[in-house]
């Protein structure tokens, strides 16, 4: 699989001791399948309504800083607890983040966090398939409290 577009990713619910490892790792793996650029969200998917977007690329480009942000504890990009509406009952935040995906040419989403941040890759991934985008989301679990509800295995 390679990733010829840009990527995104976003961190949110509590900072665990492995959120920046996780960030790490999918920005490595993001830039070694051909993602042209990296952008991370500031303050999660709340952050990214209001704009607040970062080039990884320009922050992370040497490996002894990817290193050391494995190493780094709380929330690398800032954090939020925001739940998106049911887009069949309010559509105005996806409409908003579909159109920045659009600017930035972005063909895959991370959002790395807890069950609430599963619900929100959902909610984005179901939205974009109900609107024939290609872009992909995957959820990167993490848990403060140990209670995700499901894993891949």
């Amino acid at each position: 699989m390679s990733w010829g577009t840009n990527v995104l990713v976003g961190q949110s619910g509590g900072p665990t001791a492995v959120i920046n490892s996780s960030l790490a790792g999918v920005y490595e793996a993001a830039k070694a399948l051909g993602a042209a650029h990296v952008y991370g969200m500031e303050y999660g998917i709340q952050g990214l309504l209001q704009g607040k977007i970062v080039d990884l690329d320009d922050r992370l480009d040497d490996k002894m800083e990817i290193e050391l942000l494995k190493r780094t504890p709380s929330s690398y990009l800032g954090s939020c607890r925001f739940k998106l509406p049911n887009p069949a009952t309010d559509e105005r935040p996806f409409v908003q983040l579909f159109e920045l995906f659009a600017k930035y040419c972005i063909g895959a989403v991370f959002y790395i966090g807890g069950n609430d941040s599963m619900d929100t890759i959902a909610k984005l991934s179901a939205y974009g398939a109900a609107k024939g985008s290609e872009i992909r989301f995957i959820g990167v679990p993490k848990t403060i409290d140990n209670d995700l509800m499901y894993t891949d295995h």
